[in-house]
């Protein structure tokens, strides 16, 4: 299967249509009149795309600084073992993962039928990643190929479907207060810990959203404004212990004036994605949760929808606003113990699972814990990803190293670890 095709279409197509088929039949089921079915379903397609679109804006704005990272701390002493390339894996079994994406898709909706775990996995692009990183564990060994690959990893996939999403479901309940949806996304692990903790350790009393700030300073409760200038404040930081004169010839042509400007755009551009993320965040709930009511009562009785993390996002905004730093903070100090003491891979600093995974988990240990769980949320979260990251690189080394060592530190580390450990002792 062609690469290109599998890195451009399937993670996109496939969601934007699989949510809008759910949304069209679960209108039809309700007998809604044609204009509303299709006001609906489009409505859900775009809202889909508006999230897509966000997240590259947040990824664009926050995936330099890893490279910034990577220039402060090239001395660290990292790791020398090599890993595999995720997209040469990729290419080879493409076809497998889509079989086990949607046959593992199958298999989430008949245990939601039959079992108490009422939850449907809607999140299409990371059901994808998740279907990859099942094949890539059974398969690292190089003993499962073919149509057993494809049975064993769809049932995997379809078992991990309904488990996490109901794992987390009552700390999202209380969240939002109401059972309208869970999570299902790569942040899993990061949120129950983050609530555990929460609830221990903290005060769901103190919230982060009810920090009071001087009347002249009324201006932060704006949510851009606050995440930009904590981004560009970050990236200043940053850039200066990298140094300015190589920032600003990695960004702006040399030019350490013009390097100062850049920061505050990329800072705002970060606040504007974020704020366009909660648009598609409102705009897909408005129209997908009462049309998967009707599918739900067709199909899946009482069944309830795990959609991606952004829509916790709109519950604690200074959380993840707060949690978002402090874990890469907490993330940076990790990786350089690991690489001092001489850990036998390269890790890599987890910048887009600090924000898309952690900062969920801090938005619900404010709920559980309010601001002291919040930031505990965040800062045991950062040290997580790298353990995580260290813990599952061995396990995937053959198929899908350098895929963790980007993305990891999260739900995929943890199918690596659980389902790359059975499958080896199994002697996949």
């Amino acid at each position: 299967m062609d690469i290109n095709i599998i890195f451009t279409l399937v993670p996109r197509i496939l969601p934007t249509f699989m949510l809008g088929i759910v949304a069209l039949l679960g209108l039809l089921f309700q007998r809604k009149p044609v204009n509303e079915v299709i006001s609906g379903t489009i409505k859900t397609m775009a809202g889909v795309l508006i999230l897509f679109a966000a997240v590259d804006l947040l990824v664009a704005a926050i995936t330099p600084i890893s490279e910034h990272f990577a220039q402060v701390y090239q001395g660290s002493g990292g790791g020398t073992a090599a890993v595999a390339d995720f997209t040469a894996f990729l290419a080879e079994r493409g076809i497998e993962v889509v079989l086990i994406m949607v046959f593992g898709f199958l298999v989430n909706v008949i245990l939601a039928r039959v079992t108490p775990l009422k939850y449907v996995f809607l999140t299409g692009h990371i059901l994808f990643w998740n279907a990859f990183m099942v094949a890539a564990a059974l398969a690292d060994g190089g003993r499962i190929t073919g149509v057993p690959l494809v049975i064993v990893g769809s049932i995997v996939l379809g078992i991990i479907s309904t488990v996490l999403p109901a794992i987390i479901a009552p700390f999202i309940f209380k969240l939002t207060g109401d059972r309208q949806f869970s999570i299902g996304h790569t942040t899993t692990i990061h949120v129950l810990i983050g609530a555990l903790l929460g609830k221990l350790l903290g005060n769901p009393n103190k919230s982060t959203e009810d920090i009071e700030v001087p009347k002249g300073l009324g201006f932060l409760k704006e949510m851009v404004i606050t995440t930009s200038l904590i981004m560009f404040l970050l990236y200043l930081i940053f850039g200066l212990l990298a140094g300015p004169q190589w920032a600003a010839d990695t960004y702006t042509g040399g030019q350490v004036w013009i390097w100062v400007f850049w920061t505050l755009f990329k800072g705002i551009s970060f606040g504007a994605a974020l704020v366009v993320l909660l648009t598609g965040v409102r705009m897909m709930l408005a129209e997908i949760i009462p049309a998967f009511h009707g599918i739900a009562k067709a199909i899946v009785p009482e069944a309830v929808p795990a959609l991606d993390c952004p829509m916790v996002f709109p519950y604690g905004q200074n959380a993840l606003a707060i949690g978002f730093p402090i874990a890469m903070i907490t993330s940076l100090i990790t990786l350089v113990i690991f690489n001092l003491a001489g850990y036998s891979y390269v890790l890599f600093p987890l910048v887009v699972a600090a924000f898309f995974d952690v900062g969920p988990a801090a938005v619900v240990a404010n709920a559980t814990g309010g601001r002291r769980g919040a930031i505990i949320a965040a800062a045991v979260g950062g040290v997580l990803l790298i353990v995580l990251q260290a813990f599952s690189l061995p396990l995937i080394s053959n198929s899908a190293g350098n895929f963790i060592q980007l993305f990891g530190g999260n739900d995929f580390s943890l199918i690596a670890i659980v389902v790359g450990g059975i499958a080896k002792l199994l002697g996949f």
